[in-house]
This record gives C-alpha cells, structure tokens and sequence, in this order.
C-alpha cells in the first residue's frame, strides 16, 4: 500500500514538472518580426492574400504562411523574388528597389499566383 501511494506521487510529481517545463518553453518560442504596415501578405487557405498589393521603391513586404503546408515566393520571370521554403508560422521579406510589376508564384502550388506593383 505504502508502496503504491509512492510511486502515485512520483508519478504526480513527474507530470506537474512537465508541465511546468513544456509550459516555460511555449512562453519562450520566438516570435515572428513582422513589420508593422500594409505591406504584409498572408499565405492561407493556398493563396496569397492580397494577391494584388501596390507598393512604393523601398517599401519592404512580408509574406506570412499561416498554412499547414510549405510555400515558396518565386518570380515568373527574373530572380527578384526567390524564398527558400517556409514553413507554417514563417515569414519571408524583400525590399523593393526598381519600380515595375512583379508577378510571383508558389513553386510547390503552381495554381498560387500574386503580384507586387512597385511605383
């Protein structure tokens, strides 16, 4: 009987220090550096949203993916755009340095399309 209530309370005990430990590392995980702004595009639901988003030479824009699936943003044509993968809760930014349109793509998702106007 002794027994038994010791290995419950060690048992207790290994579940509240868990816990507690799994608890301060949820409260310590980094935090994305979105910038502040309407320069942001969220990636859910498999689109780019706002798939249009008009911008000025030196604005920087954030793409957030908010999906369960990886994404790319690539460039039709040309290289101004080329983020590696990023995965859910990832961002990636570009500076816009030269005015044009830029028109990007997922790579893993081709039917994901969306387009950067710089002026």
């Amino acid at each position: 009987m002794k027994t038994n209530l010791i290995i419950v309370l060690v048992i207790i005990a290994v579940l509240v220090v868990g816990g507690g430990i799994y608890f301060l590392i949820q409260q310590n995980k980094p935090v994305a550096n979105i910038p502040q702004g309407g320069n942001n595009i969220e990636i859910s639901n498999f689109a780019f949203s706002s798939s249009i988003l008009n911008v000025h030479v030196g604005d920087t824009v954030t793409w957030t993916n908010k999906d369960v699936s990886s994404h790319t943003i690539t460039s039709d044509s040309g290289s101004e755009l080329a983020s590696p993968r990023i995965g859910k809760g990832e961002t990636y930014s570009h500076t816009f340095t030269v005015v044009g349109t830029f028109n990007y793509h997922c790579s893993i998702h081709s039917t994901m399309k969306g387009e950067i106007i710089v002026e």
